[in-house]
């Protein structure tokens, strides 16, 4: 993945009306269990799963198990608020929520409480969606979000090691 969410690393091609990708100076790769979890804790998180968004978020490090009450509702609901794109068809309009605001007031109560530092692979690819997201607002995207999440889920395929956890989040 391209890690570097900077504007002068892309490049608007007015004819076709396409944005290319000129800069892959900062890019990374993700292991396999990771990519599975994360990808199942997005789905847990847009489909409002607390219990699946926990169970993720301890298996990719996010949590330990020992979180406080405070720290926990913080963290499910930093993820919700990610996942809101995610959580209904149709298109989403990035300006109908200031997303970001949600996740920095959040983000306060979650370094107060946190006891692990989120996983090392988390850094870059938050900082990928977090552009992404900011991209979208200030463009005023409409992006089927839910669409490509499940299309995405549909075709995936997971590691051999990992069974599938996410009964109640199911893809529906």
């Amino acid at each position: 993945m391209q890690t570097d969410p900077n504007w002068g690393n892309f490049l608007y091609d007015e004819n076709a009306r396409v944005i290319n990708l000129i800069d892959f100076g900062a890019a990374r790769d993700y292991p396999k269990r990771f990519v599975d979890d994360y990808l199942r804790m997005v789905v847990a998180c847009a489909n409002n799963d607390r219990e699946a968004a926990i169970e993720m978020s301890k298996r990719l490090g996010f949590l330990t198990g020992m979180e406080s009450d405070i720290m926990l509702e913080a963290h499910v609901q930093a993820g919700f608020v990610v996942g809101l794109p995610f959580s209904k068809p149709g298109g989403y309009d990035f300006r109908s929520t200031n997303i970001t605001q949600s996740i920095t007031n959040l983000g306060a109560t979650m370094l107060r409480h946190r006891l692990t530092p989120p996983p090392d692979e988390a850094y870059s690819l938050h900082r990928k969606l977090s552009g992404a997201f900011l991209a979208c607002i200030k463009l005023g995207a409409v992006v089927p979000c839910r669409d490509v999440l499940l299309e995405v889920y549909e075709g995936y395929k997971f590691g051999e090691d990992n069974n599938e956890i996410l009964n109640s989040s199911s893809v529906e």
